[in-house]
């Protein structure tokens, strides 16, 4: 009688638990995740100088070192200092519109057997290594059998070690690829400006020859400068004539 007047749980009894389980399946599902992935992340990497070349409009990291790779004429080499992981380098800042091989090397011609490649140095952000510099373009003009590491060493002042290029015009001042852990790549960054080579053709030289020819002020003080020698002599020569013809008059008063 007993038994057949038991009743289960009601519905009011039954939903908390149903929740209070699902939060905890929910809970420990995040959580499992979450130790399962994070390791995907922490990856090894280095500090360094990362070298690109560019193909069309599109960075492609350089799978062997400058003293290995020749480029042809009309290329752009890029190269980033920054933290990245082993399998993916840290590319240029530049604005691949405005910084191409067109605005770095302009009408800069090669004679036989050279060619030209345009370099975009990139020093990038604060990294506890001293400031870095602003970022530069620079158009080499080279043996057409030169290696990046040669076009390097005509655009910026290199230390290597063990072959590998450690700082480019002083920076960073010391160390070379040191290892970082749990590196990290942005995965996007703003473009930020190139200095670019500053035309010094013959354009700019005549204009400047032609101003400077035009220029009454200029003019004068040319003539200034090659008639005011002549004059004073004149001047000094005739003093000296008159105050000798003085003397003169005054001995031959006294005898």
């Amino acid at each position: 009688m007993n038994r057949r007047n038991r009743k289960g749980p009601s519905l009011a009894t039954l939903l908390p638990r149903r929740v209070v389980g699902a939060i905890i399946t929910f809970f420990l599902a995040a959580v499992s995740v979450s130790a399962f992935a994070a390791p995907a992340h922490a990856e090894e990497g280095y500090q360094y100088w990362n070298y690109f070349h560019l193909e069309g409009d599109t960075w492609a990291f350089s799978q062997v070192g400058p003293a290995d790779y020749q480029p042809k004429d009309g290329d752009v080499e890029g190269f980033r200092y920054g933290t990245s992981t082993t399998s993916q380098g840290i590319e240029p800042r530049a604005d691949l519109s405005e910084v191409d091989f067109d605005a770095v090397c302009g009408d800069t011609e090669a004679a036989e057997g050279e060619k030209r490649v345009a370099v975009l140095v990139d020093y990038g952000v604060e990294l506890g290594n001293g400031t870095p510099p602003e970022p530069r373009a620079q158009c080499a003009v080279v043996d057409e059998k030169a290696s990046t590491q040669d076009i390097l060493g005509e655009v910026a002042e290199v230390r290597v070690e063990s072959g590998m290029t450690c700082a480019l015009d002083g920076y960073p001042a010391s160390g070379c690829g040191e290892p970082v852990k749990d590196a990290e790549v942005p995965a996007e960054e703003e473009p930020v400006a190139f200095a670019l080579p500053i035309d010094t053709g013959a354009g700019a030289s005549d204009a400047d020859t032609s101003d400077a020819d035009t220029d009454p002020v200029a003019s004068e003080e040319a003539e200034d400068g090659t008639t005011l020698g002549p004059v004073l002599v004149i001047a000094l020569v005739v003093v000296l004539i008159a105050v000798a013809a003085l003397l003169l008059t005054r001995r031959n008063k006294k005898a």
